[in-house]
């Protein structure tokens, strides 16, 4: 009987040591789960970044827009139902737009201490802005840049544009050089 009750002793010390060396495996995943999230990471923007509601040139406005060319409107930006069409000459009230743009990975060459970037660090330009701006991805948020070099690579962007024509047909298109009266500037 002395043997079994060893025996029973040995397990149960066995069983309380296996729990206690669990239970601290655990605790280090744990911790090591903790220190990996606070750990810096690239923030990384969406692999196609929408920037609603942009105009993207010095002195862009959405207003009355006349029509260069014949222009198929679609249900929403990249959309497959066709809504409507506009005639050349046409005009039309541009309601708003967004610019849809791959982002470009870059490593910045110059301290931009408005926008909180220095030398060496990675940012994501996104889209042109005017007068020598940048939209850019820097650290998870968005930024303005000035002065990027226009003589790198830069992103492809597209600008999608919601209209209205007269007959009240609300739909978007792609606006690349078909309408005129877009720049308030002249």
């Amino acid at each position: 009987m002395y043997i079994a009750n060893e025996t029973c002793a040995d397990r149960s010390l066995m069983s309380t040591r296996i729990t206690f060396l669990l239970g601290f495996l655990l605790l280090g995943m744990l911790v090591s789960s903790v220190i990996a999230a606070q750990t810096p990471v690239e923030k990384k923007p969406p692999n196609v970044y929408i920037d609603k509601g942009a105009c993207p040139f010095e002195c862009c406005t959405y207003r009355e827009w006349v029509a260069r060319t014949n222009v198929t409107l679609l249900d929403s930006p990249n959309g497959k139902k066709v809504v409507g069409q506009i005639k050349k000459g046409e005009k039309v009230l541009a309601l708003t737009g967004e610019v849809h743009s791959v982002p470009l990975r870059v490593t910045a060459k110059d301290d931009y201490p408005d926008a909180g970037v220095k030398a060496g660090e990675t940012i994501y330009i996104l889209h042109y802005e005017g007068e020598g701006y940048w939209t850019a991805w820097h650290d998870g948020r968005v930024i303005s840049i000035e002065n990027f070099s226009e003589e790198a690579k830069q992103p492809k962007a597209t600008w999608w544009v919601k209209l209205k024509t007269r007959t009240g047909t609300i739909g978007w298109t792609v606006s690349h050089g078909n309408f005129g009266n877009q720049d308030a500037c002249g």
